[in-house]
C-alpha cells in the first residue's frame, strides 16, 4: 500500500462570495496539480459573517474533491477555523473519504494534518421560528427525499425543495421525479480536474457528497432567511459498509450521525440561522418504504437508481426510464417496497421484476448480509434486510420469487429466524437517537 505526499501541502484558500450575482468562488493550489477553481451559482447569495463563515465550511467540503486527485497529507486553510470546523474538516478529509482511500490502496486510516488559525465561535441568536416554519428539503429523486417532504408538510412546514446539480441534463431529469418545482444550486467544477482525472493522471474515487449538498443547502438557507436545512439521512447510514485495519469504513459516513452532529455544531459556530438536522434518522428504512407505499404519491416518479441519470436525455425521457433493474440499489429498494405492494404494482413502479432476475443474486446477498461487506453503495442494514425477506418467504406470491426462494436456506443459515421475526415486529415502530425539532418527531410517532 501507498501513502500520501506528506511534505507539500494542499492549500484551501479564502474563498469569495458576490451577492450581486449569487456566485461562491472557491480556489485551491494542489502540490502535484497546481490551482483549481469551483464555482457554485445559488438563486441569491447574502452578505455578513454567518454566509462568509459558511462559505469557509464550503471550499473545504467541496475541496475534497481536488484534494483526492493526490492526497497531500497536510492541508493548509487560508482562514481560520472554529473548532468544530476544524473537526468538520478532519472528519471530511478522514473517515469521509474513507471508501476513497480504501479503493485506491491507500494508508486507511490517513496520516491527516488540519493546519489553520484559531477562530472564536459567532455568537449569535438563533431567532424565532416563521409561522409556519420555512424548511429547504434536500431532494435527490428518491424514495427518501419524497418521504421527507412529505413529512416535513404534516408538520406544517412551508417545504422548498432544492438539489444541487451539475448539469442541465441532471437538473431537468430531476425536476421530472419531482411532483413540485425545485430550487436548483449549481456547481461547477474546474474542468481541468475533469481532465486529469479521464487521463489517469488524478487519482479517482468517492467523495462524501452529502457533506458538500448539506453546506451548499445552508447557506441557500441562511440568503434565505430559512428555519430547517433538511435532509432524509437514515439511522442505516450509521452502519460501516466494512472494516480495514481494525476501523470502520463507510460509503455513507457524511450521512452518519457522528457527522450530522458535526456539521450541527459547525454550523452553530458559524452563527447560521437555520437549524440543520435528519427527518429519517430516528426510523427504520422499512418504515419509511411504508410511508411511501402506503402514503405517499411518489411511487411511479420516484427513482433510486444510481444509474438513473446515465439514461437522461431526450430518448430517455420519452420512454420515462427510471430503474436499470440490475443494481444494488435496484435490488435493495425492491426488497424494502416488495412486503407492501402486490407483485403487478411493484414491476409497474420499478419497470421490471428485480427479484426475478437471477442476474442479481450477488447483490441480493451483499444488502442481506450473506457476503462480509456491503456493497459501495447507499444502502441500509443488513439485518433489516434480512427481515423483510424472511418476511416476504412467508407471503405466498413473493416466496416463489427466483431470488426470494433462491435464498432461503443461506439465510436462515446466517441469521436467526426469531431475530428476524423479531426485527421485523420492531420495523415500524421502534425509533432511534435523532436530532430533529419536537414538531417534526411527534409526526413521526403518529
Amino acid at each position: 500500500m501507498t501513502s500520501p505526499n506528506d511534505t507539500d501541502p494542499f492549500v484551501i484558500r479564502a474563498p469569495e462570495l458576490d451577492a450581486g450575482t449569487g456566485m461562491l468562488r472557491c480556489a485551491y493550489d494542489h502540490p502535484e496539480f497546481g490551482a483549481f477553481i469551483e464555482t457554485v451559482a445559488f438563486p441569491q447569495l447574502p452578505g455578513g459573517e454567518a454566509s462568509g463563515n459558511l462559505a469557509q465550511l464550503a471550499a473545504i467540503v467541496m475541496g475534497t474533491s481536488y484534494y483526492k486527485a493526490r492526497p497531500a497529507g497536510r492541508i493548509v486553510c487560508a482562514f481560520a477555523l472554529t473548532p468544530a470546523a476544524r473537526r468538520l474538516a478532519e472528519l471530511t478529509c478522514g473517515p469521509g473519504l474513507g471508501e476513497f482511500y480504501v479503493r485506491n490502496a491507500l494508508t486507511y486510516p490517513p496520516a491527516l494534518e488540519i493546519e489553520a488559525e484559531e477562530a472564536a465561535p459567532a455568537l449569535v441568536d438563533r431567532p424565532a421560528l416563521n409561522d409556519p416554519p420555512r424548511a429547504v428539503c434536500a431532494f435527490g429523486g428518491g424514495k427518501d427525499s419524497h418521504v421527507a417532504a412529505s413529512i416535513l408538510a404534516e408538520a406544517g412546514a412551508s417545504v422548498e425543495r432544492a438539489s444541487v446539480f451539475l448539469s442541465d441534463k441532471v437538473a431537468a431529469r430531476m425536476q421530472t421525479m419531482s411532483e413540485a418545482p425545485l430550487t436548483f444550486i449549481q456547481r461547477t467544477i474546474d474542468p481541468r480536474l475533469i481532465e486529469i482525472s479521464r487521463s489517469g493522471q488524478a487519482l479517482n474515487g468517492h467523495i462524501p457528497i452529502t457533506a458538500i449538498n448539506s453546506v451548499l443547502l445552508t447557506l441557500h438557507a441562511e440568503a434565505q432567511g430559512l428555519d430547517w436545512v433538511v435532509f432524509a439521512n437514515e439511522r442505516a447510514a450509521s452502519e460501516p459498509t466494512m472494516e480495514v485495519n481494525g476501523h470502520p469504513v463507510n460509503h455513507q459516513f457524511s450521512k452518519s450521525l457522528e457527522f450530522e452532529d458535526a456539521l450541527r455544531a459547525a454550523f452553530s459556530e458559524a452563527g447560521a440561522r437555520a437549524e440543520y438536522f435528519s427527518i429519517l434518522r430516528p426510523v427504520s428504512e422499512l418504515w419509511t418504504a411504508h410511508y411511501l407505499a402506503a402514503r405517499s404519491g411518489a411511487l411511479d416518479i420516484f427513482a433510486s437508481c444510481n444509474r438513473n441519470f446515465v439514461f437522461a436525455g431526450p430518448a430517455v425521457l420519452e420512454e420515462g426510464r427510471r430503474w436499470c433493474g440490475q443494481c444494488a440499489k435496484c435490488v435493495y429498494t425492491a426488497v424494502l417496497l416488495a412486503p407492501f405492494l402486490s407483485l403487478g404494482r411493484h414491476a409497474a413502479v420499478f419497470q421490471s421484476r428485480p427479484l426475478h432476475d437471477r442476474a442479481n443474486v450477488e447483490f441480493l446477498r451483499e444488502i442481506a448480509g450473506l457476503t462480509d461487506a456491503k456493497p459501495w453503495e447507499c444502502v441500509g442494514e443488513r439485518r433489516e434486510v434480512a427481515a423483510a425477506l424472511a418476511y416476504l418467504l412467508k407471503q405466498a406470491d413473493w416466496r416463489e420469487a427466483p431470488l426470494v426462494a433462491g435464498i432461503e436456506t443461506e439465510l436462515f443459515e446466517t441469521w436467526d429466524r426469531a431475530d428476524l421475526d423479531a426485527a421485523w415486529d420492531e420495523a415500524l415502530k421502534a425509533r432511534s437517537e435523532h436530532r430533529m425539532p419536537e414538531a417534526v418527531a411527534q409526526v413521526m410517532d403518529a
